[in-house]
């Protein structure tokens, strides 16, 4: 009987001790962030792929922009992969630029 007790109250002082981390380290709007920026990342991917990959394979004749790739001593190098995550990359750190810039304009959201 008092083993049961000894193991209840274990268990409610992890659950606390759980929920006070959780709070104090803000794990859950880190979650949320995570979550948002794959999203992002994906809807970004897309965008890359379904917007300018296409103008691209309108600049450059004949070959499709995903297949561009040349052969090196029988090693083939992937330059449209590499291109495609070029752009995703300057896309996300322009997005970011304008968001962290009108954020920090706000001093109202920044906490002194």
């Amino acid at each position: 009987m008092e083993q049961e007790k000894k193991d209840e109250s274990n268990k409610t002082s992890f659950s606390k001790g759980l929920l006070e981390f959780l709070k104090e380290y803000s794990v859950i709007g880190l979650a949320i962030g995570v979550i948002v920026a794959q999203t992002s990342k994906d809807l970004i991917d897309s965008i890359v792929k379904g917007i300018f990959t296409p103008l691209i394979d309108l600049i450059v004749p004949g070959e499709k922009f995903s297949n561009l790739a040349f052969n090196l001593a029988g090693t083939r190098f992937d330059i449209g992969t590499i291109i495609s995550s070029l752009l995703t990359f300057i896309i996300v750190m322009v997005i970011l630029y304008v968001v962290v810039k009108k954020i920090l304009k706000r001093d109202d959201l920044i906490k002194k």
